[in-house]
């Protein structure tokens, strides 16, 4: 079995990434994007938890918290008009399977669908400066 790119994030690896790092939870940049929603964040645990319903409810309470303070900050970070948030566990053709809730910031007639076949993978650079970006608006 190969290691979760989540859980390895969560024991230090690529903390070029790392926007917000609490008790409990991490952000990072998604690394596949919509061309008209860049910014787009992931907030998961840092324990490996497949699904909602096996998380505690401080650990839930937690990831919530912290994914309406990103859902704000990305209006600042990324001129957006608001955010369009969903999670994702172990639902069918999941490539990574970590509890984590997508944070996409939205703007008017940005044509917001899933899934999209605009989705594209982004450069470690690109998303190194959406995280200073976003690190900035938290701030």
């Amino acid at each position: 079995m190969t290691q979760c790119p989540f859980c390895s994030l969560a024991v230090g690896e690529e903390k070029d990434l790392l926007v917000l790092r609490t008790p409990n939870v991490l952000v990072v940049p998604a690394l596949k994007q919509r061309r008209l929603n860049r910014g787009q964040m992931l907030i998961l645990p840092r324990v490996h938890v497949t699904r909602m319903i096996d998380a505690e409810p401080s650990l839930i309470q937690e990831l919530y918290t912290v994914a309406g303070r990103v859902s704000m900050a990305v209006r600042q970070a990324f001129d957006s008009t608001g955010a369009t948030l969903f999670q994702n566990d172990d639902a069918p053709d999941q490539e990574i399977i970590h509890l984590h809730i997508h944070v996409v910031p939205r703007r008017a007639r940005d044509d917001f669908k899933l899934p999209d076949p605009t989705i594209e993978e982004l450069s470690r650079e690109e998303r190194q400066h959406q995280a200073l970006a976003l690190q900035r608006a938290l701030n």
